[in-house]
């Protein structure tokens, strides 16, 4: 894309009720919604940055996007001379220009439910057909409670700290992951750049928060990579092709622009298997979520994203 201009639209979309991360309580996210035209037509992307990862922010972004002034040759080369990486605005702009394949996608992956340690919330979404569910913890996360969702149901399992735990408790969780073999991992137990991960072994450790751009981290271990997060998705795509371990894709709470680019980024990877995507309906009904939900990831084929565009407020 090195001709044409770009517009935005930015947007705030309250969640119907609170969530936990290691950053905090998030009661409501902004996004950034991205058009371009050039030669190539029109395209669209989603910035997204969500707490606790190293990307640029919202504001950052936006300082961006006016400094250009709508020029979207301005645009790529500010980004390419800073000192400051936006991550974030790069997977939008990878969006942009690979949306004509995003728009007519219309794959399906398997996906894992993403429930809090409740029963009836498990019970529920395996009968809704999940067979791959991922739970918070934090450090007060008990053992017996973990267990207990594990007997409930035959799937999968995987943990998810949120960089929450000290290296004591990490280790305590990595052990009981070694133990139940249904549990697949536990993901990013410690901060970002804690020395503790040398210890913890890679075979049941997935990092996330840790993963920012493509070769940002060396792990032999699974890596979860939020498309848009990851950076240059060209650049993302080549780094796959070199990273011969295991890689899940997950979601950072996008709209629908931006989920239908990481689920045709995710189907990109022939290796790639159960997806994180159980992120829909919980939000205020905003009108930005258009794809179906369930144990299925599906894209979007032949959707209007124009009117989406238009609707945007």
């Amino acid at each position: 894309m090195n001709d044409g201009f770009f517009d935005f639209k930015r947007v705030r979309r309250r969640l119907r009720s609170p969530l936990m991360t290691g950053a905090g309580t998030v009661d409501s996210v902004d996004r950034i919604i991205l058009r371009t035209q050039s030669s190539q037509g029109t395209g669209y992307g989603e910035i997204a940055p969500w707490p606790g990862f190293p990307t640029e922010s919202t504001e950052q972004a936006l300082e961006f996007l006016r400094s250009a002034q709508g020029n979207l040759p301005h645009l790529l080369a500010a980004i390419a001379s800073s000192p400051v990486p936006a991550p974030c605005l790069s997977a939008a702009l990878s969006s942009c220009s690979h949306w004509d394949a995003i728009a007519s996608f219309g794959g399906a992956a398997p996906c894992a439910g993403l429930i809090t340690l409740s029963l009836t919330e498990s019970e529920t979404k395996v009968s809704a057909g999940f067979r791959t569910l991922k739970i918070k913890i934090s450090p007060e996360t008990a053992e017996a409670s973990v267990r207990q969702i594990l007997t409930a149901f035959e799937g999968q399992l995987r943990l998810d700290a949120n960089g929450s735990l000290d290296l004591q408790a990490a280790r305590r969780w990595v052990e009981f992951a070694r133990h139940e073999p249904r549990v697949e991992f536990v993901e990013q137990p410690l901060p970002v750049g804690h020395p503790g991960y040398a210890s913890l072994g890679h075979d049941k450790v997935a990092l996330d928060e840790s993963f920012l751009t493509p070769g940002g981290v060396d792990w032999a271990g699974t890596i979860v990579v939020k498309p848009l997060l990851g950076g240059d998705w060209d650049e993302l795509r080549a780094w796959r092709a070199g990273h011969p371990g295991k890689v899940v894709y997950s979601s950072c709470f996008e709209t629908a622009i931006g989920r239908q680019g990481a689920l045709w980024l995710a189907a990109q990877d022939p290796a790639a298997g159960v997806v994180g995507f159980d992120t829909l309906g919980r939000f205020e009904m905003d009108g930005r979520d258009r794809h179906e939900g369930g144990p299925t990831a599906k894209g979007l084929p032949g959707y209007d994203w124009e009117a989406f565009w238009h609707g945007l407020t």
